[in-house]
């Protein structure tokens, strides 16, 4: 028996099939249809455009596959980066910025007009490349310094300029590259586990001139014998006027977390947004495009009610939005779950509103929600995480909640199953959709929620 016949007999499809891509899907991905009728999608490509692949052997219902070769049929757009089809940091320059938009809205619009009877106000963005103000990159032997490639989070593809950070980024980032090829032994290796560097970090203000880099390495590598060797290249080869250590555990993929380190200036870089100056630590999370953010912030300044004498700012980080909406409040309270972000936030109230009455907590919103106040004729602005507010917040606000509640989110998919318990309580009013990450499938959202009369 031949081989194409025995992988027809147990595995129902043939060893090598042509799939046309006939749509594009909501995140960037080009989508054909095999000869089982199952769909099948695959990065970087249009419509038009054709994908061989095979089988591979797993189990007899698995859909997995190799791809053999692509053959393109159409044209990409305005392609500016050299790394584009390879580094997994963008999904969507090959299309139009138009087709973008569509791609992202479109969903969303029916989603929640389908289910809410709500059309959300669409706020396109107004740059589209040199946005992003916070870009973490993986070091790898080699030295390699990058991004994860787009399906295998081992492979690291090495990136010398990056076309959605800014041009002082880019800069920062090739000062990087010669530092390590001065003295590549410090570069973390994950399978001999010798040298200490994993990640660097590069955080660049919009609107100051402000930077910070943060060098991430494996807790103990201050005692290495390269450790104030390096302090001392870092302090000569790189002119960022803010530069940090960070320390955290050998297993841990994680970047600006742990023991800290000031090599030069400060552990913070100023951001100025909305008339507000902004103080981010390094481990703090803050808009990675300010910019990009103004539409939603003028949605909530638009519908923020006078009448309202508290603010309530739920995974608060530093009190970003209590520092630009808590002005006219009598009580304000935060809760985040970051302890320097907590810090920097009582910090700043006590300096600049001692004559109000600010409450801003270390808590972890997904664990408890015991202390939160019941404020009635109050204003609430969540920002939650990818995953969405999480059930006890959700069953908080339902019965809890106050007056009106401003739910903004970078994942509307997870806003919505969250919505389907809060509006039991809530009527939802309005709502924009902003994109303030061009060329990937992310966007924000932000609706307006006012408490059903009884």
């Amino acid at each position: 028996m031949s081989k194409k016949m025995t992988l027809e007999l147990f595995f129902g499809i043939p060893p090598v099939e042509t799939i046309r891509i006939t749509s594009l899907t909501k995140e960037f991905l080009g989508r054909g249809i095999n000869s089982k009728g199952q769909n099948l999608d695959f990065p970087y490509l249009l419509i038009g455009d054709e994908v061989q692949i095979e089988p591979v052997k797993r189990r007899p219902k698995s859909r997995s596959h190799k791809t053999i070769e692509i053959q393109r049929n159409t044209e990409w757009s305005d392609v500016r980066c050299e790394y584009f089809g390879e580094c997994g940091g963008c999904v969507g320059q090959h299309l139009n910025y138009k087709t973008q938009l569509n791609l992202k809205f479109s969903p969303i619009q029916k989603l929640y007009l389908d289910h809410f009877g709500i059309e959300l106000q669409e706020a396109p963005a107004q740059q589209i490349y040199e946005y992003r103000t916070r870009m973490d990159f993986s070091i790898f032997p080699g030295p390699k310094i990058g991004l994860r490639q787009r399906g295998n989070f081992r492979r690291i593809v090495s990136i010398e300029d990056c076309k959605i950070q800014s041009v002082k980024s880019n800069e920062t980032l090739r000062e990087t590259w010669a530092l390590l090829r001065e003295i590549p032994t410090i570069i973390w290796d994950r399978y001999a586990e010798d040298g200490g560097l994993k990640y660097v970090t590069i955080r660049k203000a919009q609107n100051t001139d402000e930077e910070l880099l943060i060098f991430t390495f494996t807790e103990g590598y201050q005692s290495n014998e390269l450790h104030s060797q390096l302090i001392s290249l870092v302090a000569k080869m790189i002119s960022c006027p803010n530069i940090v250590f960070c320390y955290n555990r050998k297993k841990s993929e994680v970047s600006c977390q742990g023991e800290l380190f000031v090599v030069r200036g400060k552990s913070s870089y100023r951001e100025h947004l909305f008339g507000r100056d902004f103080e981010i630590p390094f481990d703090s999370f803050f808009q990675p495009n300010p910019n990009g953010f103004l539409p939603i912030l003028a949605f909530i300044q638009d519908y923020l009610a006078d009448t309202t004498d508290s603010l309530i700012d739920l995974f608060c980080g530093s009190g970003f939005f209590s520092k630009l909406f808590g002005g006219g409040k009598q009580k304000i309270y935060g809760y985040e779950v970051t302890p320097s972000s907590i810090a920097e936030a009582n910090l700043f109230f006590s300096k600049n509103f001692p004559n109000r009455e600010t409450h801003f907590s270390v808590q972890n919103l997904f664990q408890n929600v015991e202390g939160l106040p019941k404020l009635k004729n109050g204003s609430l602005i969540l920002d939650p995480p990818r995953s969405g507010a999480g059930a006890l917040v959700c069953e908080w606000l339902k019965n809890e909640g106050p007056l009106e509640v401003f739910y903004v989110s970078c994942n509307p998919y997870s806003q919505w199953e969250d919505l389907k318990v809060i509006l039991l309580s809530y009527d939802l009013i309005d709502g924009v959709i902003t994109d303030p990450y061009p060329h990937t499938p992310h966007i924000e959202t932000v609706v307006y929620l006012r408490r059903k009369t009884e």
